[in-house]
């Protein structure tokens, strides 16, 4: 109740306040400061982005998604207005002090100072279409994080027109990590065709991929240039994936996965234990939600989830034969695919009721709209950095 009627006072207050403001322009107010933005604000402009911020903070409830982001915003204008102004009656501070907003999370302010930063580097040139995308990426990721409660970040993001043609049917040639101490890998993919045959890292073979009649029926992992484990995958008359089984080379171990397909769209996938004759004994169960030959969603029996989120760009794997089988079998198996039809953006895992974005992702992209570069982070601290390379 306290919150709804400081609500209710703070536009009565603001109210008033404006109309004074708006009734006084024949007689100078305090003049032009500036604002911790760097920008210079003058009372009037400080006025009318407090009625906005107001009347987002006024129609916004605690409990909704954006309010955050909404009653962070209105303090800040409460304070330009201080600022630009004055406050002589201590009206407006009174307001300030009132408030009790909730700390915009750090992948948030982390993602409204991306967006800052990709805004400055595109209107410097906006004939730079990588810069136009790369602008857009980083709005896209600011809504998906903060919000957008006046649909100010979506208006933006309608009006720019980067360019988007999807018309190269591009082929990832290497992929070269860079860490942060300065270690680089390279890895480099070969293919028959648009049929993914090897991986190697820095001239090492890591894995192999074998095919009969252009279906994936073997993959083999290597260390220190012998098998580490393969995978045998199993399919039914369509050439859906049903079953595949990872057999570790050393112990004798053997893990089988079994996919049953629902009516509702989803994948129930059953983990078995056994060695390499048999796998009975029942470990877990997993539903996982595809679009666009990429996961999107997993629901673990232990109450976890994981979410995974993608830009709407040309995928770095998008056009590698057997994607979704590769997708499958990457849940459990240490493979390479990590994305499909889209890049993949962020992954949060949600234990409990309490969502962690785990990793995330920040692209630059071709003007063919494929991945050039990214900066990968893990809990919200840059890990690594990538380059990527097609044929």
């Amino acid at each position: 109740m306290f919150m709804k009627n400081l609500k209710i006072a703070s536009v009565f207050i603001l109210s008033l306040f404006m109309l004074v403001v708006l009734s006084c322009n024949d007689e100078p107010l305090e003049g032009d400061f500036v604002t911790d933005g760097g920008g210079d604000v003058t009372c009037v402009e400080a006025t009318q982005t407090l009625s906005t911020a107001s009347a987002a903070y006024g129609t916004t409830p605690t409990d909704d998604a954006n309010y955050a982001v909404v009653c962070n915003a209105y303090a800040a204008a409460l304070q330009d207005v201080i600022t630009a102004c004055g406050d002589d009656t201590g009206g407006i501070q009174t307001l300030l002090d009132a408030l009790n907003c909730p700390a915009i999370t750090e992948d948030c302010a982390t993602a409204q100072e991306t967006t800052s930063s990709a805004e400055l580097a595109y209107t410097a040139d906006t004939t730079n279409n990588n810069l136009c995308l790369a602008y857009k990426t980083a709005l896209e990721n600011e809504i998906a994080l903060c919000g957008d409660a006046d649909g100010s970040l979506q208006s933006t993001l309608d009006g720019l027109d980067c360019e988007t043609t999807n018309s190269e049917d591009l082929l990832l040639k290497e992929m070269i990590w860079t860490e942060l101490d300065g270690t680089s890998y390279t890895d480099t993919f070969s293919y028959d065709g648009n049929k993914l045959t090897s991986i190697t890292e820095n001239g090492d073979l890591v894995n192999t991929y074998i095919y009969e009649s252009d279906v994936l029926t073997r993959i083999n992992s290597y260390e220190d240039g012998s098998i580490l484990d393969y995978v045998i995958p199993e399919y039914n008359a369509d050439d859906e994936l049903i079953s595949y089984v990872v057999y570790i080379t050393n112990g004798n171990e053997g893990l089988k996965f079994d996919l049953t397909y629902n009516t509702n769209g989803t994948i129930t996938e059953r983990k078995y234990s056994g060695d390499h004759v048999s796998q009975t004994s029942f470990l877990s169960e997993t539903i996982i939600t595809m679009e666009n030959n990429q996961i999107i969603a997993e629901s673990y029996d232990d109450g976890t989830d994981s979410v995974y989120a993608y830009d709407t760009r040309n995928g770095m794997f998008k056009n590698i034969s057997n994607l979704r089988t590769l997708n499958l079998i990457n849940i459990d198996f240490s493979g390479y695919i990590d994305g499909g039809f889209n890049n993949l953006i962020s992954l949060t895992e949600d234990v409990n009721g309490t969502p962690v974005v785990y990793e995330n992702y920040e692209y630059t992209y071709n003007s063919s709209n494929y991945p050039v570069s990214s900066n990968d982070y893990i809990e919200g601290d840059l890990d690594s950095t990538r380059e990527y390379i097609y044929e």
